[in-house]
């Protein structure tokens, strides 16, 4: 009687196991390390390549209430900055400008300024700005009545300009911020010298009661006028500087080390994953064509074997 031939094993279903891995990865260790290598070394070589970026900063402290003085918290000082107001501020025309015209004043080549300034300008076209940043300092209180501190980071390929940079847009801040005090000032002056008019208007009309009246008004809004005019060239504003910026001692950008390192941990993994899902095909290939071959010699040994029973077999 004819036996089937027995089923073919599934050799398409194993499931690689953790010895059959590290084997795979043992066969392939010399050409996995060796491309792990060689993209650390690349990574390293191109990273090196690229312009170094330097990144000086300098903090700052807003102030959010006033002084004892009526007048001078009303009319002598700029009003307090709310949070947020101080980036929208160094991301202004005006305040690019007084920070061009601070570079200018310094001992920075006026090629280097004219490059400053086209980036600087064309960050406020596109919106995306890196070279001048304000962040609020994770350190100080969010909630705080009597002001908030602030970090500047400025960026250049030198530290000699970044540390300028950063220096002249703190004070082009503080200028800005001065002249916001200026207009108030100038605004107040104006308001009350058109007080003072309108009072001598309406006393030369008999508007006024009496003349005490009359006198105490004019005296009131002259005061106030007279301590204006003192105080134009004494305006403060709300920026004080806590830490000027200084040369920065390594570069922000490039890091050949982190990139090497980075470079070659994800060509370690793929690289190796690859060769394991290599090996497991090989594998997997080399299985699906012995297994036919094995199913054809026990066969034909079984049939052999079922010929020799049956000429055993005495005859009647």
């Amino acid at each position: 009687m004819m036996q089937s031939p027995p089923p073919r094993p599934d050799v398409a279903h194993r499931d690689l196991e953790f010895p059959q891995v590290t084997r795979l990865l043992r066969r392939a260790a010399i050409p996995v390390l060796g491309v792990t290598v060689l993209a650390g070394v690349g990574a390293y070589l191109l990273s090196g390549m690229q312009p170094k970026v330097y990144q000086a900063t300098s903090t700052l402290f807003t102030e959010q209430t006033g002084g004892s003085n009526a007048l001078a918290d009303s009319l002598l000082r700029p009003s307090p900055l709310p949070r947020g107001g101080l980036e929208q501020a160094l991301h202004s025309p005006a305040v690019v400008k007084l920070v061009i015209n601070r570079l200018r004043a310094s001992d920075i080549a006026p090629a280097t300024i004219a490059k400053v300034q086209r980036e600087l300008q064309a960050e406020l076209s596109t919106g995306n700005f890196s070279k001048l940043k304000v962040t609020l300092d994770p350190n100080s209180p969010s909630n705080s009545n009597t002001g908030f501190v602030y970090i500047l980071s400025a960026r250049a390929n030198t530290p000699e300009l970044a540390r300028v940079l950063a220096n002249s847009s703190v004070a082009a801040l503080q200028l800005w911020d001065i002249q916001r005090a200026q207009r108030r000032s100038e605004q107040a002056r104006a308001a009350l010298k058109l007080q003072l008019d309108v009072l001598d208007r309406t006393a030369q009309t008999g508007g006024l009661s009496t003349d005490d009246v009359n006198r105490q008004a004019r005296a009131s809004i002259t005061r106030d006028l007279a301590v204006i005019g003192a105080s134009r060239q004494s305006v403060a504003g709300t920026l004080d500087v806590i830490a000027e910026a200084v040369d920065p001692a390594k570069p922000v950008t490039p890091r050949p080390l982190r990139t090497a390192a980075l470079a070659s941990l994800l060509t370690l993994l793929f690289a190796g994953g690859g060769a394991v899902l290599l090996g497991s095909r090989r594998t997997l290939v080399a299985g699906e064509e012995e297994a036919p071959e094995d199913a054809s010699a026990l066969y034909r040994r079984e049939a052999a074997e079922a010929r020799n029973v049956t000429s055993t077999v005495p005859q009647r």
